[in-house]
């Protein structure tokens, strides 16, 4: 039985390459600790999603991303893929250029800080996002943060929120409102709007606290609706979303909903925890909470 050994899923190019200068100084340190532990890298897109229920099949129940926001994605959907969610163990060691989901639980890029975190063992049931058959377990993004998003996918050559913020200004140049239905627990809203950002996590786009009020566990997903918005209006809102100051904007609407249903006439630009996903039916779709299905380890 693996119950008690670690299985370490690391993409070394993750944060622009910045991790696999790191996998070293990450099993000096897991010797150090004594942890007994197998260590795979990634080697394609999706990859991860494989690895993680190659893991789970083999027994091994303390898994690790080691990597960005699309790193620990794929190993959530291979966890809840595998249809053994509440037997696995989620351990994070957030190496990527925006680790939103990390800065829920304040989680440390710094490789002993995060094995120390590991090996204390402090456990929290948290809740999943769920989209078709996808999982994400930050936040689920619908039009202008989805287009930004895209952009800074194919941006090189900076990391982190300048990456981000440059994506935001390019975005602005073919600025387009979202027309869609949406139906949520208590309401339906018709009217075009700038961007749908769906939290189960408090900031995305690298440290956008655009849902500051969002808890990992709390069973619903907080909702910013920013309604209609020219380019000045929204260079303005800016700085107050890096915050999350800007809950009182007239613009913004904020609701909590446990599950969410989109109906549009075209295909919505959408993103969830760092990733692209291709839907099957990209018109009508619904997206729902599944509370506390992953045992994360923080």
């Amino acid at each position: 039985m693996r119950d008690k050994k670690w299985f370490f899923i690391v993409n070394s190019t993750a944060g622009r390459g910045k991790t696999g200068k790191k996998i070293s100084k990450l099993v000096t340190s897991l010797n150090e600790h004594k942890f007994d532990y197998e260590i795979e890298l990634t080697k394609a897109p999706q990859h991860a999603i494989q690895l993680t229920q190659d893991a789970v099949n083999k027994g091994y129940r303390n898994i690790v991303a080691v990597g960005g926001d699309g790193t620990l994605n794929e190993v959530v959907n291979g966890i809840m893929l595998s249809g053994k969610a509440e037997e696995i163990n989620l351990g994070i060691l957030p190496e990527g250029g925006g680790n939103d989901f990390a800065a829920n639980f304040k989680l440390s890029s710094n490789i002993d800080k995060a094995v120390n975190i590991l090996q204390r063992f402090n456990q929290r049931k948290i809740d999943v996002g769920k989209i078709e058959d996808n999982y994400f377990i930050n936040a689920l993004g619908i039009g202008f943060d989805a287009r930004v998003a895209i952009i800074s996918n194919k941006i090189k050559y900076l990391n982190g929120l300048p990456r981000y913020l440059l994506a935001v200004i390019k975005a602005l140049v073919s600025l387009k409102m979202v027309e869609a239905e949406i139906i949520m627990d208590t309401c339906t809203i018709k009217n075009p709007f700038l961007l749908l950002s769906i939290g189960n996590g408090l900031s995305t786009g690298s440290g956008f606290l655009l849902t500051p009020e969002a808890r990992v566990d709390d069973g619903l997903l907080d909702i910013c609706l920013i309604n209609k918005a020219n380019r000045r209006r929204v260079l303005s809102l800016l700085p107050a979303a890096i915050k999350g100051k800007h809950l009182k904007e007239p613009e913004v609407v904020i609701h909590q909903t446990r599950s969410i249903e989109i109906t549009s006439k075209k295909p919505l630009p959408i993103y969830y925890d760092g990733e692209l996903p291709e839907l099957k039916d990209p018109l009508h779709f619904i997206i729902e909470l599944l509370p506390k299905k992953l045992n994360l380890i923080c």
